[in-house]
């Protein structure tokens, strides 16, 4: 980060914005000694204070293109950071955020005792104690600046920035609580005002902060490993909440790893990859979803709706709350919008064909399907909603539709047989015809090779919490799933041919569908295993 060092935080805030994520690395590392030091004032409890910067530091990135001037960087992180501090307060201490009412101010600040963690048993642990005493005992004027002083470092003039004050007070305030700590330390450790900087220095950030930092930020990407476009979203969105799943998790509850299906063609004589493919049923997610992670998820339908406006008070009050909202439209695919200006005429929003930058867009151009996050209820024990996904998986394996037209699938083991049909059928298409198989079949190999990663990872980690009779069928299944994801890595050109004749030669789609006849048969047996553990979840010795 060696020339991004000597960038201002303005240019830093307008790289960001430009995708560059090493920008806001050092936009992290910069500041994240304010942002920590301010915490501890605020919620008096280093680990929790941790928390609390991380949390700042990921909604700041998420809702950077709110900062209408870059330069004003620390002041606008400085209030991300009070609200993210006020958010656990009315979580973790709600007298006290009541009592505060949302306001603060260095007078006015009422902050918590101390009380020492783990960090403070030591062979100095009765010197750092009282250390720390003293400095709880100093009025919250004073003790701010010189938490921050002490913490990260910081010069007089950067606590001067940062808490928007004159230099000269800054200076003050800091002089004054060095004098006020001496006098309440003590008579030993007065000539030992080391000790002071000592302590401070046990509870720093690690070093690699900035860097766990940016590994939370959420990101959307296609090939970014998260190719179910509905769960990386979703997953995007949660992230920034106080209930958030992973991707793994989600993928699993919502049956979307163990799913697939190849649209019907909507008018007859119409080869069926002509239309599209895909894993998954909308209706049957968002349901699932709710129903596992505890979110109410209101699903809106917006096509071609002419006065979107209407909805800007809701949308922005949502965000408002720290409930982005995912939507989905032609133009994006999947997005989630993180921010707005103009009080919810232009969005904010990053989506799967961007890259790692933010995009915005009036209200009126987003039209579609919008999913907002509502109220989170206590949401089922894990051990049930794993049950729930395993019950979707065979489901939907055995599933059949009941006609051909639009919105129609074949499900699981039918949709194999018409994949591998239309791929030995190939050699008779047409140039324009092969491409779209050539597309079609490239973007179900990909969504199903993310999908059955995530099933052998969510088979892995949850099998434990079901009953002991369920247990072994479901991690056999995790190992089918292991052993069809190394196939699927190890041959992955087989299933790719290009736009040469010669890579649809009889020859070329014999190995391809020998290939896929091979993946298709793991799935299978992975089923199997999945319909075993399922079974055993209703047997008398299931509990």
């Amino acid at each position: 980060m060696g020339e991004m060092a000597e960038l201002s935080c303005g240019d830093l805030v307008r790289r960001t914005l430009g995708g560059e994520r090493e920008a806001y690395g050092e936009l992290v590392a910069r500041y994240q000694g304010h942002v920590y030091g301010l915490a501890y004032s605020l919620v008096g409890d280093w680990a929790s204070a941790q928390d609390v910067a991380q949390e700042t530091f990921i909604r700041a990135y998420c809702n950077l293109e709110q900062l209408r001037e870059p330069e004003k960087f620390p002041a606008w992180l400085r209030r991300v950071t009070f609200g993210v501090a006020m958010n656990w307060l009315k979580a973790f201490r709600p007298g006290m955020f009541k009592q505060m009412d949302g306001q603060v101010d260095l007078d006015a600040l009422e902050v918590p005792d101390f009380h020492p963690g783990p960090a403070e048993v030591t062979e100095k642990r009765e010197l750092a104690e009282a250390v720390l005493k003293a400095v709880a005992s100093l009025p919250p004027r004073y003790r701010l600046p010189l938490t921050m002083f002490h913490l990260d470092g910081l010069s007089y003039q950067k606590v001067a920035d940062f808490l928007d004050i004159p230099l000269g007070t800054a200076k003050s305030l800091i002089h004054r609580a060095q004098e006020k700590l001496r006098a309440a330390l003590p008579a030993a450790l007065v000539k030992e005002m080391t000790m002071v900087q000592e302590v401070f220095d046990e509870h720093k950030l690690p070093a690699a902060f900035a860097s766990k930092v940016l590994d939370k930020v959420p990101m959307l990407r296609w090939g970014s490993g998260k190719e179910c476009t509905f769960a990386g979203a979703l997953e995007a969105a949660l992230s920034v909440t106080e209930h958030p799943y992973t991707y793994t998790d989600l993928m699993g509850f919502t049956g979307l790893a163990f799913r697939v299906r190849w649209f019907k063609p909507a008018t007859p004589g119409v080869p069926a990859w002509c239309n599209s493919c895909a894993v998954g049923e909308m209706e049957e997610e968002v349901e699932s979803a709710q129903r596992a992670t505890g979110w109410k998820i209101a699903v809106d339908v917006h096509f071609g709706d002419p006065q979107m406006e209407r909805f800007a008070p809701a949308l922005a009050a949502s965000i408002d709350a720290g409930k982005p909202v995912v939507a989905y439209a032609d133009m994006w695919d999947m997005a989630v919008i993180y921010g707005y200006s103009e009080g919810g005429r232009k969005l904010l929003f990053r989506d799967y064909w961007g890259k790692d930058d933010f995009k915005e867009l009036p209200l009126s151009k987003i039209t579609g399907l919008w999913f907002t996050l509502q109220e989170h209820v206590e949401p089922p024990a894990q051990r049930d909603s794993v049950g729930d996904a395993l019950k979707m998986a065979a489901h939907h394996w055995r599933r059949v539709s009941a006609k051909a037209g639009p919105g129609e699938y074949w499900y699981g083991d039918a949709a194999w047989e018409r994949w591998l049909n239309d791929v030995g059928l190939a050699g008779a298409f047409t140039a324009e015809q092969r491409a779209k198989l050539f597309c079609c079949s490239r973007w179900v190999f990909l969504t199903l090779f993310d999908a059955r990663k995530e099933a052998a990872a969510f088979l892995r980690e949850n099998a434990p919490l079901l009953p002991s009779a369920a247990q072994p069928a479901a991690q056999r299944a995790a190992e089918i799933y292991d052993q069809q994801v190394r196939f699927m890595t190890s041959h992955p050109s087989r299933i790719m041919p290009g736009g040469d004749a010669k890579d649809w030669a009889p020859e070329v789609r014999a190995r391809q569908i020998e290939f896929l006849a091979e993946v298709r048969r793991l799935d299978a047996a992975a089923v199997a295993e999945i319909e075993k553990s399922v079974a055993a979840l209703g047997s008398p010795n299931s509990a």
